[in-house]
C-alpha cells in the first residue's frame, strides 16, 4: 500500500511540474496576431494576454530615442491594427540592442501591459524583459 501511495505522489508531483512549468512558459505569438485580437476584442485579449509573459516575433518599424522616458521599439502591424510598443526597461536601456533599423525582425520576451497603461502611446506596450534580435 506504501508503494502505491508514493507511486501515486510521485505521479502527482511530476504532473504539478508540467502544469507549472507550462503556466511559466511565455505564450507565443506574431505581433499581426496580438495586434489583430485587441483590435477585434479588446476585453477577450486582455483576458488572454494582460499581464502576462508573452514571446512576440515581429519587424522592427520606428525605434524611438526618448530622453524623458524609456526608449521604446514600435512594430510594424497590419494598418487596421492597434500600433505595438516595446518599451526597454532601464535595465535595456544602455544595451547594445539599441540599434533597431526598420525592417529588422525581432523577437522579443516580455510583459503585456494592455492599451491602458501609458495613454501618451495609443496602441498596445510590451514591457521588454529578453531582446533576441
Amino acid at each position: 500500500m506504501k508503494k502505491l501511495f508514493n507511486s501515486l505522489m510521485l505521479v502527482l508531483l511530476i504532473a504539478a511540474i508540467f502544469v507549472f512549468y507550462e503556466e511559466m512558459k511565455p505564450v507565443r505569438i506574431n505581433a499581426n496576431d496580438l495586434a489583430n485580437e485587441y483590435s477585434k476584442d479588446k476585453t477577450e485579449a486582455d483576458n488572454k494576454y494582460l499581464q502576462k509573459e508573452i514571446e512576440i516575433k515581429g519587424i522592427a518599424k520606428r525605434f524611438y530615442e526618448l530622453s524623458d522616458i524609456n526608449n521604446m521599439l514600435q512594430l510594424k502591424t497590419d494598418s487596421n491594427s492597434v500600433n505595438i510598443y516595446c518599451i526597454f526597461p532601464d535595465s535595456l536601456n544602455q544595451s547594445s540592442h539599441m540599434n533597431f533599423q526598420p525592417g529588422d525582425k525581432v523577437l522579443l520576451e516580455g510583459t503585456c501591459l494592455g492599451i491602458d497603461k501609458f495613454k501618451s502611446f495609443e496602441g498596445l506596450k510590451i514591457e521588454i524583459k529578453k531582446i533576441n534580435k
